[in-house]
């Protein structure tokens, strides 16, 4: 039998050409063409990837074009409120996708993504979030599912990434969706592992943002939130997203259950903390903490997220190349997206309980 080698497509640039760099040299995949409306930026990926070894690579300037050429699946890491759109329009160009998170930005895309995702069960979506393939949330995932911290009744997660007071600069473009963001809505990254973890979803949120001051002034939203969600198991789980306000660029998370609970180290970056657990099922731990030793990888990962995104987007061409269904599919990542959604209109109605329907 012939090998199969996937034809990808990236669309997207200042985030997607790194990811897929790291598929350079795999044998399962040929990175075929790309795309970025900013000329600037696609010759400069152009240059970069030639440089590593990339040859015969298409170059186009919209979505429209790269979706017209011989690619077989598309790596969509476009701005976060055209994730539906591209997807929906590389589903109906015949193409495998991969999209960026959130994948949905309103309410009404979940309705579209699902219909087109459904209407194509001959190509692979899968949402990328890389979160999950943290080897922590993976141990504590494994952890969990052999019971040993019971049954989780409070989990929590922070994001905070602020720019330096000194390092503040005007978003650009004018209209960037940073500038217009509520910080809330991006928490997948949080929220979608504790989720994956407890094997739940969410049912209800209240959601408040600080206003006692602005950190950054060209910011036109909220640049903070938190939010408290109830989820259908009847946990509780608090969600710290942090853009505005002097924290620098971390992630925390921790759960508490009925036999044990089990946190990652503040004091460290993420990439160098472990995580410290008390557990029923090790004695003296009642009082004390004890370290459990899960780092992230290091490997080429130029964005520092611990290697993660290589082995997202290898699950990706993965599962086009074996046919077998994508690990974070369309349910899941509607899921971990809507959520943020529905928090946003919670703060705006000042923290008001909002539901969260289960078919959402």
């Amino acid at each position: 039998m012939e090998k199969q080698v996937v034809k990808l497509g990236v669309v997207g640039l200042k985030r997607g050409a790194y990811v897929a760099w790291t598929l350079i040299g795999d044998e399962n995949v040929v990175i075929r063409a790309i795309a970025d409306s900013d000329p600037v930026t696609l010759q400069a990926c152009k240059e970069d990837y030639a440089k590593n070894g990339v040859s015969d690579l298409l170059c186009f300037e919209s979505i429209e074009e790269l979706l017209k050429s011989d690619i077989d699946a598309v790596y969509i890491a476009t701005d976060k409120p055209l994730h539906t759109k591209h997807t929906i329009m590389a589903l109906e160009a015949g193409k495998h996708v991969l999209s960026e998170i959130p994948v949905i930005e309103t309410l009404e895309e979940a309705a579209l993504l699902r219909a087109a995702v459904y209407a194509h069960p001959e190509l692979k979506y899968m949402a990328a979030e890389n979160c999950f393939y943290w080897e922590f949330i993976q141990e504590w995932k494994k952890m969990h599912e052999e019971n040993r911290f019971g049954d989780i009744l409070y989990a929590e997660s922070e994001y905070l990434h602020a720019a330096h007071p000194d390092e503040i600069k005007p978003f650009s473009p004018e209209n960037h969706w940073r500038r217009y963001n509520p910080a809330i809505t991006y928490l997948t990254h949080n929220l979608g592992p504790l989720l994956y973890i407890m094997d739940d979803y969410c049912v209800s949120v209240s959601c408040m943002t600080p206003t006692a001051a602005k950190y950054n002034p060209h910011s036109k939203n909220d640049e903070n939130g938190i939010a408290i969600f109830r989820t259908a198991k009847g946990a509780v789980i608090r969600i710290f997203i942090g853009f505005g306000m002097y924290v620098g660029y971390d992630h925390n998370f921790a759960l508490y259950g009925t036999r044990g609970s089990i946190l990652t180290d503040k004091t460290k970056p993420l990439e160098e903390a472990h995580s410290f657990a008390k557990l029923y099922d090790t004695p003296d731990t009642f009082e004390k903490y004890t370290e459990i030793s899960v780092k992230l990888s290091k490997t080429n990962d130029v964005y520092g997220h611990g290697g993660v995104d290589a082995k997202m987007i290898r699950d990706f061409i993965k599962c086009i190349i074996e046919d077998t269904p994508p690990p974070i599919d369309v349910e899941m990542g509607i899921r971990i997206s809507i959520p943020g959604i529905y928090a946003a209109e919670s703060a705006k109605q000042g923290g008001v309980l909002v539901q969260i329907p289960k078919d959402a």
